[in-house]
């Protein structure tokens, strides 16, 4: 007799049973109920909620159970069971009237490192002209989610392996990171041929796109006087250069001397790609914008001593091999901790000892904030690489209190301050003999 049967099953994580098989429950309407499913048989059959799984359809090759694994979504299984139904009705029947079924032609599924590999190639191709880091940051979310998931096809992906690789982030990263990487993990199972919105339920995907978002923070005069004052000459350039232009921490680590004129008294910011030691070194501004940054008194010289102690490199915050310096974020974070400004009670201080208050980009917020107080607003524009206030006002902190002569170090040479208020000897540059360059 031909054999009709395929029943829907859900397959799920039970805490203290493991992953157990059971009937899905049908409601009255004909609709699935979401994350339920019988467990156990007879007067022990009992109904067990089971949100960690996904749902499977069962069916019969004579005697031996087949199944098929489906997604998590109670709609979409429903519709395959009944699809299921009715191919399987028709095959019956016509065994019967014995007529036979050609078999399909198998066809190839590709593999979730194949899709990774189009994905990233994809992403690559000139005609997008994505920049750098944001290939690198999704060359880094493949690389990461594809052994992490475990999964060798898109199609066995389930929810519960997002969560897993978002929280393997949440254990190395800030949420703000978490955030935009799972974000972008959406875009490439999308490429995958999955539907996010079906794979991870509304709630999840609340949780998981979630941060704080933080205040806008400046250095004040006392912080930048304490760090400054632990500065070997070449990290002390550096924080100069980052207080006095607000560059992106790529800029800075891509800014090469070619760049700075000093008869112009500017830095002309523009992107580039350059043979450099053997290697093609490519960079590019974000939005693409090439702008120009003028040249602060105290800046001018702080660059000046600097090019006369490396009259050769290339970069002007190079390494001490003249390639781009792409750990400023951990010397910024290991100097704070020496100059003692670390605030001990963040999450950064007790696992590692390096202070979530210290950003690269908290610069760039400092050197909005200060310059305002000595120059036109849209100059500051222009120099930051905006076009509108609205995003200049992003970067805007509270400078209510800042002390004269930090705001004088914006003051152009054509311009005139009228306080008389005395520097900090630190932000002069350090004695080589003391401190020697690295």
């Amino acid at each position: 007799m031909a054999n009709e049967r395929v029943t829907l099953l859900r397959s799920a994580k039970i805490p203290g049973l493991g992953w157990r098989r059971g009937q899905a429950i049908v409601g009255k309407t004909g609709k699935v109920k979401p994350d339920f499913m019988f467990l156990g048989r007879g007067k022990k059959k009992k109904e067990v909620h089971a949100p960690e799984g996904h749902y499977v359809l069962r069916y019969f090759d004579g005697r031996l159970p087949r199944y098929k694994k489906l997604a998590n979504d109670p709609s979409e299984a429903l519709d395959e069971l009944q699809r299921a139904k009715s191919e399987l009705k028709f095959k019956n029947a016509a065994k019967t009237a014995g007529y036979i079924i050609p078999a399909p032609t198998p066809v190839k599924r590709k593999s979730l490192a194949e899709y990774g590999r189009e994905f990233l190639e994809q992403k690559r191709s000139p005609s997008l002209k994505l920049d750098e880091d944001t290939i690198k940051l999704y060359t880094v979310i493949v690389e990461e989610f594809v052994p992490l998931s475990g999964r060798t096809y898109p199609e066995d992906i389930t929810e519960a392996d997002v969560i897993r690789y978002c929280d393997e982030l949440d254990k190395r990263y800030s949420d703000g990171v978490r955030a935009r990487r799972y974000t972008s993990l959406r875009g490439f199972l999308f490429y995958c041929g999955l539907e996010p919105k079906r794979l991870i339920t509304a709630s999840v995907h609340k949780r998981l796109k979630r941060h704080e978002k933080k205040k806008v923070r400046i250095y004040s005069g006392v912080e930048l006087t304490a760090l400054l004052a632990v500065c070997d000459p070449y990290h002390h350039a550096l924080f100069m250069v980052a207080l006095l232009t607000g560059m992106r921490d790529d800029e800075l680590a891509h800014l090469l001397w070619q760049q700075v004129d000093f008869e112009a008294n500017v830095i002309r910011l523009a992107g580039y790609e350059i043979q450099h030691k053997g290697k093609t070194i490519r960079f590019e501004l974000k939005d693409r914008e090439a702008r120009d940054i003028s040249l602060f008194p105290l800046l001018r010289d702080e660059l000046m001593r600097l090019r006369a102690l490396r009259p050769k490199a290339v970069f002007v915050l190079g390494t001490k091999n003249d390639l781009p310096n792409v750990k400023i974020l951990y010397a910024l974070k290991s100097k704070a901790r020496k100059a003692g400004l670390n605030c001990g009670f963040c999450r950064g201080c007790a696992a590692r000892m390096e202070c979530h208050r210290f950003h690269v980009h908290y610069f760039r917020s400092s050197f909005a904030s200060y310059a305002l107080k000595r120059n036109d607003i849209r100059r500051v524009m222009e120099w930051m690489g905006h076009s509108d206030l609205e995003t200049l006002a992003q970067y805007i902190g509270a400078a209510d209190h800042c002390p004269a002569w930090l705001a004088n170090l914006y003051v152009l040479p054509d311009s005139s301050s009228k306080s008389e208020e005395a520097m900090p000897s630190s932000l002069g540059f350090p004695e080589l003999s003391k401190k020697p360059l690295k």
